[in-house]
């Protein structure tokens, strides 16, 4: 085993991961003489590492600070926008701008999220300034060896991720693969880079077997036989009991209770209410807004789906979501994008858009609305399974999302308009960007044949390079509850930080 003893780890030390999975990490590494740096996402998890007692950092920085008052921490120091994109190798820094829930949208306003911008122009440049100041300290005097982040999911993730690639210095995430129960190492924010990419690619080309077909074929067989969920979905949910229901309507007062007598800490000077500082009023109005949206979807008059025949699926992102407004920014108004997609259909066919579950009881009535009042547009009921829709559909079109993978096992087409790296892998997947000539591609791909040899077998080398080089682990749980054995997740992480170095 590789010693890694004197080599420098930066590890972004984010929210819930930092906590469970985050600090584990560092005390691992530190154990083995490693050299640590944190920059810390949320205040309550700043304090968390810099107490921490069994890793030690030689050097904290914590976003949330600076973003609270970005001028104080830029003091004189100025760089202009030409400066900043120059560094990082982009045209322009806007696109990855947009990944700022809290600063181009706000909270305050309206639940979940108005898109109303929060913060002007210039406090969003302030904040750009910052993170670029933050960023040459830590690569010019910390000196990384290698980068861990839980995910590239905002501007600093997506900002330090270019630039260490300009620097030939490693960084790498954990995303899903879209098979069931396992997880990729991804080195770059479009999912786009790593072993599994590259994988796929070898066994594409035929130069190379994989002793992994036959359990790649048993995956595609039982897929077809019986619908996997998503790993995000979990299991079913059995009917709450009243008891559950009676703390369910009580919890926002429980909630007001504590804000009043526990001091809060992750409220930004910047950005002001966001989901991690509500004052009482917007818990309350959370609450009963979530239920009333809810009860809406619940209710809503919905096209009925018996009675559509020739269609085109469009299936709503969750949002603010990384696949959408990192990886997808250029079509993060999903309405827009609905309405281009509506007009470019040809002859017959209309386009079906269904809610994402996970969305359900955030958004509000009057964007289902704006949705459903759109030419050539229907719109279907969130229960109605996406098995149901993708055996009947015969073409999806989305920026992103697990439905683009689902679509691939029972072959149907899929136009993606976002960049999402691991989706494109996958054989029934066409990327194009242009909307106004998308017209002509939709006829193009409908006309293309998915039921030959060679599809079956791109098929299955993607199947067969999840299984290959990627490992199987309930990272959700471990993520969110902190459940699992961190150890066995310590070895993937260990073996792919020594993997990271010698390539």
């Amino acid at each position: 085993m590789p010693n890694l003893k004197g080599k420098k780890i930066l590890i972004f030390q984010q929210r819930g991961w930092g906590r469970r999975i985050g600090r584990f990490l560092a005390a691992k590494l530190y154990a083995e003489g490693c050299k640590l740096a944190a920059l810390t996402f949320k205040n309550t998890t700043h304090e968390l590492i810099v107490k921490q007692d069994d890793a030690k950092y030689e050097m904290i920085i914590s976003n949330d600070k600076i973003m609270s008052r970005p001028k104080d921490y830029l003091g004189g120091d100025r760089y202009s926008l030409k400066e900043i994109c120059d560094k990082i190798g982009v045209d322009s820094i806007w696109p990855i701008v947009s990944t700022l829930r809290n600063h181009v949208r706000s909270y305050k306003d309206k639940y979940y999220y108005s898109f109303k911008q929060n913060v002007s122009d210039e406090e969003i440049i302030d904040y750009i300034m910052a993170v670029y100041k933050y960023m040459n300290i830590f690569f010019h005097e910390f000196k990384p060896d290698v980068i861990i982040t839980p995910n590239f999911v905002s501007f600093p993730h997506v900002m330090f991720n270019l630039y260490a690639r300009k620097l030939n210095i490693p960084i790498f995430a954990i995303t899903d693969s879209k098979i069931s129960g396992y997880y990729i190492f991804t080195y770059d924010y479009n999912d786009s880079d790593g072993p599994f990419y590259r994988r796929v690619d070898e066994l594409n080309s035929g130069k190379v077997e994989t002793e992994n077909r036959k359990k790649a074929k048993e995956y595609i067989r039982e897929f077809r036989e019986n619908f996997k969920k998503p790993d995000y979905m979990g299991d079913n949910e059995s009917e709450p009991s009243m008891l559950q229901k009676i703390k369910k309507e009580l919890s926002p007062y429980a909630q007001i209770i504590r804000w009043y007598l526990k001091k809060q800490i992750n409220v930004l000077e910047s950005t002001g209410i966001t989901i991690d500082y509500k004052p009482p009023r917007i818990i309350l109005r959370d609450h009963y807004c979530h239920e009333r949206y809810k009860k809406f979807m619940e209710h809503y008059s919905y096209y009925p789906f018996s009675k559509v025949k020739k269609f085109v699926y469009f299936p709503l992102q969750f949002q603010p979501e990384a696949t959408i407004d990192v990886i997808s920014p250029r079509f993060n108004n999903q309405i827009e994008t609905a309405r281009q997609v509506a007009m470019s259909l040809p002859g017959d066919y209309t386009l079906v858009v269904k809610e994402h579950p996970g969305m359900v009881g955030l958004r509000p009535p009057s964007y289902i609305k704006k949705i459903d009042r759109t030419p050539n547009i229907k719109l279907i009921d969130y229960k109605i399974t996406s098995e149901e829709v993708l055996k009947k559909t015969d073409l999806i079109i989305s920026p992103s999302g697990t439905t683009i993978a689902e679509a691939a096992f029972f072959k149907k087409p899929v136009i993606q308009l976002g960049n999402l790296g691991t989706t494109l892998k996958l054989p029934n997947v066409f990327k194009y960007t242009d909307m106004t000539s998308l017209p002509k591609k939709i006829k193009e791909v409908l006309e293309v044949n998915l039921n030959t040899n060679d599809y079956e077998r791109r098929l299955e080398n993607y199947v067969a390079a999840v299984f290959d080089v990627t490992f199987n682990f309930n990272y959700i749980k471990a993520w969110e509850k902190g459940t699992g054995d961190l150890e066995k997740l310590w070895v993937f992480y260990r073996k792919e930080i020594e993997n990271s170095l010698i390539n």
